[in-house]
């Protein structure tokens, strides 16, 4: 149980620093848009494909504010909402891993203590004979039982 959670901690740690440095590249793209670079700006679209955008004093970005809602901001709220962002991802990123090392060294204990336990077991087993040589190496004396006749000398039911 513990494994699977370690494995969904670092899932979900992975994906979290796959949003932290796409976040991080966005905020990169929009700091280099200052009012003087060329009027001109080429975005990706995808498969090798660039649009031209003619730069109309500082464009505005739109950024998606929650719950699927997006609103258009100037370029400099925009960085300042993925700053934020960012660093709610690093602060998420660092309670996940701590509990993915609390449960780690968990799972580590556990192990050695299956470790000695199984060791502990091995050595007992090891110091007594089996419970098979014990019963054949002492005889067992069995009486035979003794046919109970009735007082006229028939056959009784136990017989």
């Amino acid at each position: 149980m513990y494994r699977q959670q370690l494995t969904a901690l670092g899932e979900q740690i992975e994906r979290l620093s796959q949003a932290s440095v796409e976040h991080q590249d966005v905020i990169q793209a929009l700091e280099s848009l200052d009012d003087e670079s060329s009027p001109k700006i080429m975005i990706p679209l995808g498969s090798g494909t660039q649009l031209v955008v003619d730069q109309l004093n500082n464009p505005g970005v739109v950024v998606d504010i929650g719950s699927g809602i997006q609103a258009e901001k100037k370029v400099s709220e925009a960085i300042e909402i993925l700053k934020k962002r960012v660093a709610d991802i690093d602060e998420l990123i660092s309670t996940l891993q701590s509990e993915f090392n609390d449960t780690e060294l968990k799972v580590k204990d556990l192990a050695s203590k299956f470790t000695n336990d199984a060791d502990a077991l091995q050595a007992k087993e090891n110091e007594q004979p089996p419970k098979e040589e014990i019963e054949e190496s002492t005889p067992v004396k069995t009486t035979p039982k003794r046919r109970r006749r009735s007082a006229s000398g028939e056959l009784t039911l136990d017989d």
